[in-house]
């Protein structure tokens, strides 16, 4: 369910092996998927290391966005981030700038601009750093 969710969510998706390491064996990885009547509609996977962490992806199907599924995803990352022994004092992550959708949503959920990385992408596209303070 998640691989067809990324094929539908983004440019470059994800094999399904690479789901599934993350999922079964990447040690800093955490996913958590969002379901509605047994259908996984959305899903987060976000790294936690040392004093930080870092979405690696965010998706939430076409015809539930807007719906506060993504809301509910982050916030769950960051019920997961303040419960860790170490404390995490912030989230970070690289969306496309084109992504018009996403970058709103982050805003709304107290993410702040950094910098622009260039070219960061495969296709050349550049990415928007962004952080939120969690402590």
């Amino acid at each position: 369910a998640i691989a067809v969710l990324e094929s539908a969510c983004f440019l470059d998706p994800w094999p399904l092996e690479q789901i599934e390491y993350e999922d079964k064996k990447n040690p800093i990885a955490n996913l958590y998927t969002a379901t509605i009547d047994d259908e996984v509609v959305g899903y987060i996977d976000f790294f936690i290391t040392w004093d930080s962490a870092s979405i690696a992806r965010v998706c939430v199907a076409d015809e539930h966005r807007k719906n506060g599924i993504g809301k509910a995803l982050i916030e769950k990352m960051v019920e997961v981030c303040k419960k860790q022994e170490e404390e995490v004092a912030n989230i970070t992550l690289e969306v496309r700038v084109s992504n018009e959708a996403a970058i709103s949503l982050y805003k709304k959920n107290g993410f702040e601009a950094v910098t622009t990385k260039k070219m960061y992408y495969e296709n050349g596209e550049d990415a928007l750093y962004m952080v939120r303070c969690i402590l």
